[in-house]
């Protein structure tokens, strides 16, 4: 926990001194203007509560149902047969963020803003509509990208996760749990980058919902993975998640193809 603590104080420390840098302050060092009505969206309040309680609702529903969970200090929990597995998957989803990162936060922004500064500053049909296919090119790509890269580390971990938990000593009644939390993990970096597109269309009631759904598919379905028994952990969170991502991808393609309408007629 002290080397959970300093590894986040570190992090939030080095993100303030570079936000500093690149936005120096004048006058007033703290301001809570922020407080004032209307001064902020509350729909990315909700947005980030509510995902954040969607992806942690199951391990909180591992961690206090009795026949999974284990006392670990004070009202801390834990449940073993579910944590490990779940962290491995995590670990295994660093390919495929890396992918978001260069292909929705680089590429499709470079895009998205010459499309949307073509529109402000009057520029030609053609121009507009040429960034407007290289945008959602970037998306499909993007998407298709961060599916390719995680099937790849899925099939590794399937061909070489025996010998990953023999090496870190865990008992290998843990594999079946681990493939199915490594899809799951995966499915969610699709699911990142699906809501990140939303938040750049400023489709901020969509990602609300979309949470939503999250949150109450991953309560119910865990809810009766539990109900189940041992060999259905896990389904809950990864059917969740699936049906969140095929639904987000649903109302993401019917968005784009409504883009120049909305950005033009709904100013």
């Amino acid at each position: 926990m002290l080397g959970f603590g300093i590894g986040h104080f570190v992090l939030l420390f080095g993100m303030i001194i570079m936000i500093l840098r690149a936005f120096p302050m004048e006058g007033t060092v703290v301001s809570f203007e922020y407080l004032r009505p209307g001064a902020m969206y509350t729909s990315l309040i909700w947005a980030g509560f509510l995902y954040n309680m969607a992806v942690w609702a199951d391990k909180l529903m591992f961690w206090y149902y009795p026949d999974t969970s284990q006392l670990i200090i004070g009202p801390l929990r834990a449940s073993l047969i579910y944590d490990l597995p779940i962290f491995l998957a995590y670990l295994a989803i660093i390919p495929g963020m890396a992918v978001f990162l260069v292909r929705i936060e680089t590429d499709f922004v470079e895009y998205y803003e010459k499309f949307y500064d073509a529109v402000r500053e009057g520029g030609s049909l053609d121009h507009i509509m040429n960034m407007r296919d290289n945008m959602l090119f970037t998306v499909q790509q993007g998407l298709f990208e961060i599916v390719k890269i995680q099937a790849i580390t899925v099939l590794l971990v399937f061909v070489l996760g025996e010998r990953l938990l023999d090496w870190l000593g865990i008992s290998s009644l843990y594999l079946p749990l681990l493939y199915v939390d490594v899809v799951a993990a995966g499915l969610q970096v699709v699911l990142l980058g699906i809501l990140n597109v939303f938040f750049y269309l400023d489709k901020r009631r969509i990602v609300v919902w979309l949470c939503v759904l999250f949150l109450i598919a991953n309560v119910s379905l865990t809810s009766l993975s539990l109900y189940l028994g041992a060999s259905y952990y896990g389904y809950g969170f990864a059917l969740s998640l699936l049906i969140t991502v095929l639904v987000g991808m649903h109302l993401l393609s019917r968005k784009l193809d409504l883009l120049e309408y909305e950005t033009f007629m709904l100013q």
